[in-house]
């Protein structure tokens, strides 16, 4: 039996350079990988390559793609999960939590993206613009269904403690104060919720920093 690897073809190759583009863009920094990086590390011809990407830029928004899709595939998980809206809310907040505070986690591939190039470079910007809507849209579907003052305006407030929570993830090399992000959102639907409703929850008090622990 050969020991040679196993040639890809046809849809295989673009599946491999995105998975190592993916990767790459992610740890180094999108502008820092140049093209041949990608296929070194990949074993796909220049040739190759340019038959599924003609251009950096054609890799770059198949990545955020990638990313795009998965961001909500895991979405659409939880949300069959919890049907009840503020449930769900969060369960989205936890595993955004979870995954804003993992080891080697470097922040929101989106802000992160964009932030590298800039209004030149209008199909990546768009491609990173649309995925925050998107996250906007879902926010507001949800906010939509409590029973608060502004759901509108929740769901800006959600939004912002979100990206906020990816962006402070993306410093800490583990934890930090993105770990708060489910109780931080729990608190803002609270607060939204109208002096006497039966939906209001009771929450425990914030617990004072300088008192000694039990």
């Amino acid at each position: 039996m050969s020991d040679r690897p196993r040639q890809l073809r046809g849809t295989a190759v673009r599946d491999r350079l995105v998975d190592v583009a993916t990767e790459l863009f992610y740890v180094n920094g999108v502008r820092a990988v140049g093209i041949d990086e990608v296929l070194r590390r990949s074993g796909i011809s220049k040739a190759s390559l340019y038959r599924w990407f003609p251009s950096k830029d054609d890799l770059i928004v198949a990545v955020l793609q990638r990313r795009n899709d998965m961001f909500w595939r895991k979405w659409d998980a939880v949300a069959r999960e919890n049907p009840d809206a503020r449930d769900e809310l969060v369960a989205q907040a936890t595993w955004m939590r979870d995954l804003a505070t993992s080891e080697g986690y470097r922040g929101c591939v989106f802000v992160n993206t964009a932030a590298e190039f800039d209004s030149d470079h209008v199909r990546i910007r768009d491609r990173c613009l649309d995925h925050e809507e998107e996250l906007h849209r879902r926010l507001r579907g949800l906010t939509a269904r409590l029973d608060v003052v502004d759901g509108d305006l929740l769901a800006d407030r959600l939004h912002v403690a979100i990206v906020g929570a990816f962006a402070v993830g993306g410093v800490y090399p583990a934890g930090g104060p993105a770990d708060g992000l489910p109780d931080l959102v729990d608190v803002l639907v609270s607060a939204a919720v109208p002096v006497g409703s039966p939906t209001v929850r009771s929450l425990p008090p914030l617990r004072d920093p300088t008192a000694p622990v039990p």
